[in-house]
């Protein structure tokens, strides 16, 4: 690996300062570099590096909190590379180092010192329709902020019920730390690729969260109109026709770590 490109979030001017040295400490390890369009946007002297479109990076470094780990890594999953995430944000459950430790992980990443991490993703269609992958989630939910939504889960066939409630995550064990985990979801071991069905204030005692095979054919439908958010980045309307599809990608969202995450301590610490 020589080549490696630059994302952070535009709007977190302590991610977008941090460039400069980002970009020495790559380049006294002999890395060469491309950077995202929003930061030549923002950043006008750095014009003069390629795009990620002009020059693929074979990894990511994305220097932000988890939605802009997340937003790297829906950039690098169709480039089937990895992404090294540098927490400048609140949580950083997604990253593997904070910003002073940056120039030892490039050093580390020059000399093939780090594992990388390849986590299962979700497909989700629309009526059999284009195919979106997720990282983290897809979120079903209510169109209107008063009243509830009546959703409808099946999984491989089988009617798991209908729930009263105002929304419906299915995660990735990615995104199981998430909202998932905020709307009482379960916590997932390492290394267990499962699908897991959270309701989100449900109107009822009976239906409580799923965890369901990577593989499993999981449909969704509502009896009104409501919203479909994909990871938070993409968004668009549902009707009480259409029927959710979500199944296991053959795509997976790697990441660069340097030692065996403890998911439980994770928690712990970034939580309490």
């Amino acid at each position: 690996m020589r080549h490696i490109g630059i994302f952070a979030n535009p709007t977190n001017p302590s991610a977008l300062s941090a460039v400069q040295s980002i970009i020495d400490a790559a380049m006294a390890v002999s890395f060469s570099c491309a950077l995202d369009a929003s930061i030549r946007r923002c950043l006008p002297e750095f014009s003069a590096f390629p795009s990620f479109e002009e020059a693929p990076p074979e990894a990511i470094i994305a220097l932000g909190g988890d939605g802009t780990i997340l937003r790297a890594a829906t950039i690098a999953v169709p480039l089937d590379v990895p992404v090294l995430g540098v927490n400048f944000g609140r949580v950083g459950f997604m990253s593997a180092v904070n910003s002073q430790e940056a120039p030892l992980a490039l050093r580390r990443l020059a000399e093939g010192d780090y594992l990388v991490d390849a986590r299962m993703l979700l497909s989700c269609a629309v009526n059999g329709g284009e195919t979106h992958d997720c990282i983290n989630d897809a979120i079903l939910y209510k169109k209107r902020f008063s009243g509830v939504a009546d959703i409808h889960v099946s999984i491989n066939g089988v009617d798991a019920g209908s729930v009263f409630c105002d929304g419906l995550i299915v995660s990735t064990p990615n995104g199981a730390t998430g909202y998932s985990i905020s709307a009482g979801g379960p916590v997932v071991a390492q290394g267990l690729d499962v699908a897991i069905v959270t309701p989100i204030c449900p109107h009822t005692l009976c239906f409580r969260p799923i965890v369901a095979q990577a593989d499993a054919d999981i449909r969704l439908s509502m009896h009104s109109d409501g919203y479909l958010a994909i990871d938070g980045i993409l968004t668009r309307d549902i009707s009480e026709k259409d029927v959710i599809t979500l199944t296991r990608s053959q795509n997976s969202a790697k990441f660069i770590q340097f030692g065996q995450q403890n998911i439980y301590e994770l928690i712990r610490t970034k939580l309490s």
